[in-house]
């Protein structure tokens, strides 16, 4: 009875705690020029998510026409027809469009879908809990969802209307329900009904997240195998498949309806490649690569044509490509958030609970402290965050490892850093002084390192104009001349290129 009335507390404390942090924060911002940003940065994805949403809202559920953006650097390559065509038809979506149906649903109720992610968010952390408990043990769980509600990136898209969140709700959903399924006797009733959630969550990251187009085959590959060491099981596995496709089945009824392909999720993966992949893309800033336009007409767009034209734009081909590969993956070691749509470091002025949160250098190498250690000590209950990481690493280098793009290993990476530290408190209380000694002084040396010779940004250049310019602009437009001034003087303090 006491371990009960301890664990409700403990949940009580947590639930009270994460909300009452959530709501600071949404305050916060709804006080702030976020609260237009998403509509007054029109080269931004938070304004086409926007355009979409109204979009669906205009046609229907059967959206035949969804919202293609043609930003400026777009219209310097072709016409909207010419990029049509490489899409392969506007009948397709330009993005897993799970998100832009949500959106639509809360259509001049911009706070409500604040509220919704925010509580998306909050559920993440609930997830990541509950799969660091399933495979460490409780203390591993309580520690993850402390960390992940503490986590400061988490907080800053919750805001933002992106689907970012909303991917990473559905893979740390899908790494619990696929941990309660393999830790059960799939003899038992209750493993098909557990296979069933486990199938519908992974169908519903497809319609969210394009990684969900390579992480479900090799999760139902895996569970196959598990089948035939169990000698038990098909019946399972044959139910996850099952709840896989009924979750997907509305974009293959409305695929059908308007004549694209039938599995047809996401027409961006041909500028997302040259993006991140071509001779003179950054590994970790968002570019525009000079040979984009002509890798596009070039190749038409096609997959595999893409790919071959754009590895053949760097100098010294194939090495060169996979030279810049392990730069990216450098980059995912520096402290620096590289930001896209919303800059980290000018919300951090907004939300205390950004500026004070976690951030992802200080969680990254105690995560990777719990990597090596699981593998070193064979965990096999850890497999699932191996095959989620692997594939998420591997979909995140299609492109650039943006701040925004990188969070999701953290969802993988917290039960990490939880089972970690987990493992130091079990020491400390086997008065194992040497061993948590030598783990802190690894740690120590781990954040020397992120924070010293692997931070390659000039902290000077953290921050970036284009938020501040558009603040005054949404200042201007509220008639609050004072606040626009405001911007418009720390963008001639601190970006004098951009004072004009």
């Amino acid at each position: 009875m006491k371990s009960r009335e301890g664990g409700s507390s403990q949940f009580l404390i947590g639930a009270l705690a994460v909300t009452l942090l959530y709501t600071l924060n949404l305050a916060y911002c709804q006080r702030s020029p976020l609260q237009l940003m998403d509509a007054a940065a029109t080269f931004s994805d938070m304004h086409a998510n926007l355009m979409w949403a109204k979009g669906i809202g205009e046609q229907g559920w059967l959206n035949p026409r969804p919202y293609h953006p043609l930003n400026d650097w777009m219209k310097d390559i072709a016409p909207y027809s010419q990029w049509v065509a490489w899409w392969g038809g506007e009948k397709i979506f330009q993005q897993s469009p799970l998100y832009a149906y949500v959106l639509s649903l809360f259509m001049h109720k911009y706070f409500a879908m604040r509220v919704l992610q925010a509580l998306m968010s909050m559920a993440t952390c609930v997830f990541i809990g509950l799969f660091a408990g399933r495979i460490v043990g409780r203390t591993a769980g309580w520690i993850a969802f402390w960390l992940a509600a503490l986590y400061a990136p988490f907080y800053l898209y919750s805001w933002p209307f992106l689907r970012d969140g909303l991917g990473w709700l559905l893979l740390a959903a899908s790494m619990w329900a696929l941990a309660e399924l393999t830790s059960i006797n799939w003899e038992e009733f209750i493993a098909w009904r557990n296979a069933l959630l486990a199938g519908i969550v992974l169908g519903l990251g497809f319609l969210a997240k394009e990684s969900f187009q390579l992480l479900i085959p090799v999760v139902i590959l895996m569970l196959a195998i598990l089948a035939w060491k169990r000698k038990v099981g098909w019946k399972v596995v044959a139910t996850v498949t099952v709840g896989t496709v009924l979750a997907v089945s509305p974009l293959i009824l409305r695929n059908a309806m308007v004549g694209a392909p039938l599995l047809s999720s996401s027409n961006r993966f041909a500028e997302t490649f040259i993006h991140g992949n071509a001779g003179t893309s950054s590994p970790y800033l968002a570019v525009i690569p000079t040979e984009l336009g002509k890798i596009m007409h070039e190749s038409g767009g096609k997959p595999l044509a893409v790919a071959r034209a754009t590895i053949a734009s760097h100098p010294t081909g194939v090495r060169g490509w996979i030279s810049l590969q392990i730069l990216k993956l450098r980059s995912l070691l520096d402290p620096f958030e590289s930001p896209d749509n919303l800059s980290f470091y000018f919300v951090t002025h907004i939300s205390p609970v950004v500026r004070l949160g976690l951030r992802y250098w200080m969680i990254l190498p105690v995560a990777l402290a719990g990597l090596v250690l699981g593998t070193w000590r064979r965990e096999k209950t850890h497999f699932w965050i191996w095959i989620f990481l692997v594939i998420s690493l591997a979909s995140m280098l299609v492109g650039i490892p943006l701040s925004r793009y990188r969070q999701s290993l953290m969802v993988m990476l917290i039960p990490c850093a939880a089972y970690f530290l987990a493992t130091l408190y079990e020491w400390a209380g086997k008065r194992d002084f040497r061993r948590v000694g030598s783990a802190s002084a690894a740690l120590v040396v781990g954040w020397a390192l992120m924070l010293g010779p692997l931070a390659r940004q000039p902290r000077q250049q953290y921050e970036r104009a284009s938020e501040y310019l558009v603040s005054a602009r949404i200042y201007e437009r509220l008639g609050d001349e004072k606040k626009a001034r405001e911007m418009m003087e720390i963008v001639r303090q601190r970006f004098p290129e951009f004072a004009k």
